[in-house]
């Protein structure tokens, strides 16, 4: 069967095109996303677990925003009904949802969503409807799903539906079953479309418009409407305007596009029976062309000579296999709160990565409009539900709020016209601005204007708060053209993570989206930029935070000013979660300082930074199955492979001094024949530098009389050698009106069952990175009472290949700074007093 316009199958489709998608709850609000085919009100109600049938805790109605004929969304969110009280941890509860459409029809949740198996479709036995718990205060119970990076045509098999699988196996278990899921970037690719998905999200964006934008394609003013622009038509015009992806064949243009992206990574309701061919692509192609003989001959002949025609009948069998799981993705994401953040994909890849990448995607009109698009969809699609009440009518008397205002501009287009009208207002909202303002800005930085959306935030629980920051949208540029640029500048930090609400004893958790710091594969390529160039894509190897640099420091002081003070000293753990990469590990930082980086008065730190990289759902490669193979010190090539550093743990010492200072610390040179052999002066150009613990033959010394003011250990962790395949026994429920003795049994059954496969790794002769596709968990060994005994564990599920049993690699962090497994490297001392002149 040949593939068919969307306009053919819409009228027969269910009203609900996506979701219902659970976003943020709280004790005393609870947030559901969707977006439906005909205007309607939506009313969610929140009910008690089954033993209160019927018993109404929340509630609250809200009308859907028109972004098209067809297309609505609305983030609807209840609160607790008059005299009710706060919604608590250690229940299950259900939602429902009602509709009353703009045609006068009403229907319920199966009605709306097309399904007479409501339950099989959307919730978990024993529940009849979707259901959710709250995070629980202790954290031996918690647990919470992460993960990034999914692409439909990636090779392997999606695992974001395995989360469904762990709801399923403990959904009646308020301790056990999962309690949040954050989504740490790339929940989509838009700059690395198949042609045959591109076509399919064309023909959507204008059926459910009901009107096509007019794309402003050069800078001499010329026009096209995105169904021009098919895929192996928009390379030119996006390398014109100087994007810098390789994927350009497959770029997202339009807000359509990107908006229906989301609605078909989230749910199978729009995808069609039969994905367009490349025969589709030709013949559409030949009609924009005109009949010009010359120019599809030579279309054709490019696209062969590529082997196009083929890569598109492989795409095809890797979508089909991402449209089968889409039943599971859709169950699981109305199950479970979810949080998100952006990283580069869901604009274009190397968004904001370097100072040309943002001169040439904002200066020329395809970039404004492009950045435009991607950042209103992302508001719409993703940031609603993190911060609905930003999206909320304002308090009496209180400016209007920027969500607030986005949905009024965008509430009701449908005209390219109107649409063109109003995009400085959109651009001013989102955060998007010309070159021409960039270039006035100190450090040339992207910026928000006062009153527009901001994208971080927090989530707060009980027992742990998760920040979620913004690196891609501050950015600054103070070198200029050279390298990247500052990830997160110092004036942001103090407002994305000093600024939130104080941590006190909880668990931090802070979602940073690039890796703090990355795999030394990475840190060599960024510190030898121009050899990696020679072999990959020159942006990327300025995606992390690099150690040892200025920024990283700072990055640490503002987390450790969130730990809680024990006898004047900041003292205690926090996570960092990020994605980006493609692979799964984990890394330990013990943070010990007497004095911080610009410290005015110092305030002493015994601090461990336990970074977790969750990635990537789909998205892995050659590269990162050379990860899974090789571990932590492969390498692309031989050239690469010389340049990593082979040393492990690494050592890091620093002085609260200013950059550039001059200052003589000590020296760097070989130990020989019981003494130290001189070959040059230690330096400081930054505050931080690599040592060489004591005892160690090579690497740099420090001076006695100049001791350091702080110091790092980094240890990349290692998972047991042997996985095992994922224990799928259900949890056992709880009875009505369990005691407190009955939740703990059921928490620890699910403890045990993980037990054997837990084991403490500091170290070990390979080094296990997961390259193939995963989806992560982080769960905790809290031990309230004996710190030394705390642990956190980065659980990785995973497959051999597509159609085998789920594993599971389970990182495993000790949490106590004095742990004496991970001492404090002590940096080799000079043998003489000073260094010399």
């Amino acid at each position: 069967m040949a593939w068919q316009s969307l306009a053919a199958a819409l009228p027969s489709l269910p009203r609900v095109l996506c979701g219902p998608i659970l976003r943020k709850v709280a004790p005393r609000t609870v947030s559901v996303w969707l977006a439906t085919r005909i205007g309607c009100e939506v009313t969610l109600t929140v009910l008690d677990a089954p033993e209160a049938l019927g018993a109404t805790r929340a509630s609250g109605r809200r009308h859907t925003v028109a972004l098209g004929t067809q297309l609505h969304i609305v983030c609807v969110t209840a609160t607790p009904t008059s005299g009710s009280p706060d919604l608590v941890e250690g229940v299950v509860y259900r939602y429902d949802l009602a509709f009353a459409f703009d045609d006068n029809q009403a229907m319920n949740l199966a009605e709306a969503t097309g399904t007479t198996t409501l339950p099989a479709a959307f919730a978990y036995v024993p529940f009849g409807l979707p259901s959710f718990c709250l995070p629980p205060a202790s954290l031996d119970d918690l647990r919470i799903l992460c993960g990034s990076c999914r692409i439909p045509h990636g090779n392997g098999r999606d695992t974001f539906s395995i989360g469904d699988k762990l709801i399923a196996q403990a959904a009646a278990n308020p301790l056990a079953r999962p309690h949040q899921l954050l989504l740490t970037g790339d929940q989509i690719y838009a700059d690395d479309v198949a042609a045959s998905l591109l076509m399919v999200l064309s023909d959507a964006a204008h059926v459910l418009l009901g009107w096509q934008e007019e794309i402003p394609f050069d800078d001499a003013g010329n026009k096209a409407t995105v169904d021009k622009l098919l895929p192996y038509l928009r390379r030119e015009p996006l390398e014109k305007a100087g994007f810098t992806s390789e994927d350009l064949d497959g770029q997202l243009i339009s807000l359509g596009e990107y908006l229906c992206m989301y609605l078909m990574v989230w749910s199978d309701v729009l995808w069609p029976a039969d994905m367009p061919n490349f025969g589709d692509v030709t013949k559409a192609t030949r009609a924009v062309l005109g009949g010009d003989a010359d120019a599809m001959s030579r279309w054709f002949g490019q696209r062969t000579k590529k082997g196009q025609h083929f890569g598109m009948d492989r795409d095809a069998v890797k979508i089909d296999l991402f449209r089968k799981d889409l039943k599971d993705v859709r169950r699981m994401l109305a199950n479970i709160p979810s949080y998100m953040i952006f990283d580069d994909h869901e604009v274009t890849d190397d968004w904001n990565m370097t100072r040309d990448t943002c001169s040439s995607l904002y200066g020329h009109p395809l970039g404004l409009r492009l950045a435009q698009n991607a950042l209103v969809a992302y508001a719409l699609c993703q940031h609603w539900g993190n911060v609905p009440e930003v999206f909320d009518d304002a308090a009496p008397g209180a400016p209007k709020p920027p969500g607030k205002a986005l949905l009024e501009l965008v509430d009701g287009i449908v005209s390219d016209s109107a649409y063109e009208s109003k995009g400085a207002a959109l651009r001013t909202l989102v955060g998007v601005h010309e070159e021409a303002t960039l270039a006035t800005r100190p450090a040339n930085a992207v910026f928000h204007d006062e009153g527009s959306l901001l994208y971080h935030y927090t989530v707060e629980g009980p027992g742990h708060q998760v920040i979620f920051t913004d690196s891609r949208s501050w950015r600054a540029f103070p070198n200029g053209r050279v390298g990247g640029g500052v990830l997160i500048p110092a004036e942001q930090l103090a407002l994305q993570i000093g600024g939130t609400p104080p941590t006190g004893e909880r668990m931090l958790i802070v979602v940073m989206t690039t890796n703090a710091p990355p795999v030394e594969a990475i840190r060599s390529a960024a510190r030898h930029d121009l050899v990696a160039n020679i072999f990959e894509h020159y942006p990327d190897v300025y995606e992390a935070w690099e150690l040892p640099s200025l920024h990283f420091d700072r990055l640490m002081v503002s987390l450790s000013d969130k730990l809680p003070l024990v006898n004047g000293q900041r003292t205690g753990a926090l996570a960092l979660v990020s994605g980006d990469v493609h692979f799964s590990f984990a890394s330990r930082l013990l943070y010990k300082a007497t004095t911080r980086l610009e410290d005015i008065t110092p305030q002493p730190v015994k601090a461990v930074i336990a970074q977790l990289v969750a990635s990537s759902f789909r998205k892995e490669t050659g590269n990162t199955l050379g990860f899974q193979r090789k571990g932590y010190d492969f390498a692309p090539n031989w050239i690469a492979w010389l340049l990593i550093p082979k040393t492990t743990p690494q050592g890091y010492v620093g002085w609260n001094t200013a950059v550039g200072s001059g200052r003589k610390v000590g020296q760097g040179g070989l130990a020989a024949a019981g003494g130290f052999v001189p070959l040059y002066t230690l330096t400081l150009d930054q505050p931080t530098l690599a040592t060489a613990p004591d005892g160690w033959v090579l690497g740099n010394a420090v001076d006695p009389q100049t001791p350091p003011d702080y110091s790092y250990r980094l240890d990349y962790l290692t998972p047991p050698e042997v996985t095992v395949p994922v224990d799928t026994t259900p949890i056992p429920l709880l009875p009505a009106g369990a005691t407190p003795d009955q939740r703990k049994m059921a928490a620890e059954a699910l403890r045990l069952a993980a037990a054997k496969y837990r084991m403490l790794n500091a170290g070990g002769a390979v080094n296990r990175v997961i390259g193939t596709n995963n989806f992560c968990e982080i769960s905790f060994d809290w031990h309230p009472s004996n710190v030394a005994l705390r642990r956190l564990h980065h659980t990785v599920r995973w497959r051999k290949d597509k159609d085998g049993e789920i594993q599971l690699s389970d990182y495993v962090v000790p949490l106590d700074p004095d742990d004496a497994a991970f001492p404090e490297l002590v940096p080799r001392q000079m043998a003489s007093a000073a260094p010399p002149p």
